[in-house]
């Protein structure tokens, strides 16, 4: 791992250090993106040589202990939680989790199934750019005036959030009278964020390679489907909720840039009247890989023939498979 020796476990109960002075904290707290891959392997084990650090461990001074405490403070078991405990990624006042144990039937455990109450209120009338990061504290932040046009496209004018490539939107919640939701220019990572009446979309996704994440939070009464996948490249969810929904993930189905494989991983989601985790063309190799889920009426994957016409696209078949809607972990009981 990392061309590193292993030792053994590192104790994690370490403070986490201020992110507004320690740049090593500030660094692994902003840049999910590029820290919680290597901190979900790296927090499993002490290692006790530099070769094989990221270039950004610099933020870090390369101090393993540093980096180590660092990584499993802010991405602790590397952004799962244990399958014996009960645990949630927010940080509210008052949340409902879901709960199993060591031999109960496969569901996700630890997410918070209500949404949280708000610290406060943002009104804008424009969208907010985000260039790097921003953490809202729990704040409801919605348009003012009401753009959202319910099923009627608009733009990424009419967004909540723009996010630049590499950004991290983190501890929001999303009012109704956005349009838009999130609108993602490149990679980005979203942290504990809430959609708590989706109108058009709650998140696009235009990155042209690499990976996306969403990790924790959740969605309501999206009519149509939460996240719409559009660029290409994966989108990795973890520890989500949605409920009252049409789809989770679509991956474009006419899209004029359409042509490459959309890939969707999703882990420890809950789903909840609504129709199917993922939308997949697999004319295009598009995949969705779904483990320790639950979707309540059992339905996984719609398959389709995808074009680049703007054509309504066919459906080919629905349901798991070996090669293109892969499901291990599943559960209709929630």
């Amino acid at each position: 791992m990392h061309a590193l020796t292993l030792l053994g476990l590192l104790p994690v109960a370490l403070g986490c250090l201020n992110s507004k002075t320690n740049p090593c904290a500030s660094f692994i707290k902003s840049n999910a993106a590029q820290a919680l891959p290597f901190c979900a392997t790296f927090t499993q084990s002490q290692v006790t040589a530099t070769t094989g650090l990221p270039a950004w461990a610099t933020n870090c001074s390369n101090k393993l202990k540093l980096l180590t405490a660092e990584c499993a403070c802010h991405y602790p078991g590397g952004g799962n939680p244990p399958a014996t405990t009960t645990t949630t990624l927010t940080t509210i006042r008052t949340t409902k989790t879901t709960t199993r144990t060591a031999g109960s039937n496969p569901n996700p455990t630890g997410v918070t199934t209500t949404l949280p109450q708000s610290s406060g209120a943002v009104a804008t009338n424009a969208a907010i750019v985000v260039p790097v990061s921003l953490d809202g504290g729990m704040k409801l932040y919605d348009r003012s005036p009401r753009v959202c046009a319910e099923q009627d496209e608009t733009g990424e004018d009419d967004a909540m959030f723009i996010l630049e490539d590499g950004a991290t939107l983190s501890n929001v919640i999303i009012g109704p009278n956005q349009a838009e939701g999130v609108h993602c220019k490149g990679q980005c990572t979203l942290i504990n964020v809430w959609w708590q009446d989706v109108c058009e979309d709650a998140l696009t996704i235009k990155q042209n390679s690499g990976t996306s994440y969403v990790i924790g939070g959740g969605a309501f009464k999206a009519s149509d489907k939460i996240f719409q996948f559009n660029g290409f490249g994966t989108l990795d969810i973890k520890n989500f909720y949605a409920e009252e929904y049409g789809k989770v993930v679509r991956s474009c189905g006419n899209c004029s840039n359409n042509g490459g494989a959309r890939h969707v991983v999703m882990d420890n989601v809950l789903a909840r009247d609504g129709g199917v985790l993922c939308g997949i063309n697999t004319n295009y190799g598009d995949t969705c890989t779904i483990s320790n889920s639950c979707q309540d009426s059992n339905k996984t994957c719609d398959k389709y023939d995808g074009n680049n016409s703007g054509k309504e696209p066919k459906k080919n078949g629905s349901g798991p498979d070996s090669q293109f809607c892969k499901v291990s972990g599943f559960s209709t009981s929630c």
